[in-house]
């Protein structure tokens, strides 16, 4: 079962979206939706135009710097707080 090139380009941020949504609680995994969705922007930016081709050079690095500064803040609170949840980030400690 094969999905056609516009079916893609609608799923691929529903997807991220709907993971972001769903998996609201830990660290990880809205690392993660959030690099769906950014990589799925892309694809969608460059799909629909060439002249967006220059500014892959530009945002693609970008990404990889943006991954990389994440797992390094997720390693930071699992370090501090224990666990990679999103409720351990609050500042506010009743």
């Amino acid at each position: 079962m094969f999905f056609s090139l516009p079916v893609l380009l609608t799923l691929f941020p529903l997807m991220g979206l709907t993971t972001l949504l769903l998996q609201r609680k830990q660290f990880l995994m809205s690392l993660l939706a959030l690099e769906i969705l950014a990589l799925a922007l892309t694809l969608l930016a460059l799909i629909s135009s060439t002249a967006v081709m220059y500014y892959m050079l530009i945002i693609l690095p970008m990404a990889a710097c943006e991954a990389s500064v994440g797992l390094a803040l997720l390693v930071n609170s699992t370090r501090q707080f224990g666990s990679d949840m999103l409720s351990n980030l609050t500042m506010s400690k009743w």
